[in-house]
C-alpha cells in the first residue's frame, strides 16, 4: 500500500517547467494614473516588454572597387553589380570589367 501511494505521488508531481515555457506573470511597476476626460492622453506600458535587440550595423564593402584584382601582364579586373531600370521592370546582374593595356604603354 505504501509503495503504491509513493508511486502515485511521484507520477503526479513531475519535474518543474523551464522558465521559457512557463506562463508569463504580469508585472505592474506603477499603476496607471487616472485622467479626466479632455485631459492629455497617458500611455502606460512597459517600455522593455517585447522589444527585440537592435540589429548590428551592416558591413558593406567600399563603394569604389570592392572586388578588384590584378591580371598577369599588367591588366586589372573588377567585379561589380549592375541594375537596369526599364518601364515596368527592373533587372539586376553582375558584370566583370577587364582593363588590359595594349601596346608599349605604361603598365601598373
Amino acid at each position: 500500500m505504501l509503495a503504491s501511494l509513493t508511486f502515485l505521488l511521484q507520477s503526479v508531481a513531475g519535474p518543474p517547467v523551464p522558465r521559457e515555457l512557463r506562463k508569463p506573470t504580469p508585472r505592474v511597476a506603477m499603476p496607471c494614473p487616472v485622467t479626466q476626460p479632455g485631459e492629455e492622453i497617458v500611455v502606460c506600458a512597459r517600455p522593455t516588454d517585447q522589444r527585440i535587440a537592435p540589429l548590428p550595423a551592416p558591413s558593406r564593402p567600399l563603394r569604389g572597387e570592392p572586388l578588384s584584382f590584378r591580371l598577369p601582364g599588367g591588366g586589372r579586373g573588377n567585379v561589380h553589380m549592375i541594375r537596369t531600370e526599364l518601364p515596368g521592370a527592373s533587372g539586376q546582374g553582375a558584370a566583370v570589367t577587364l582593363k588590359i593595356p595594349f601596346g608599349k604603354g605604361k603598365r601598373d
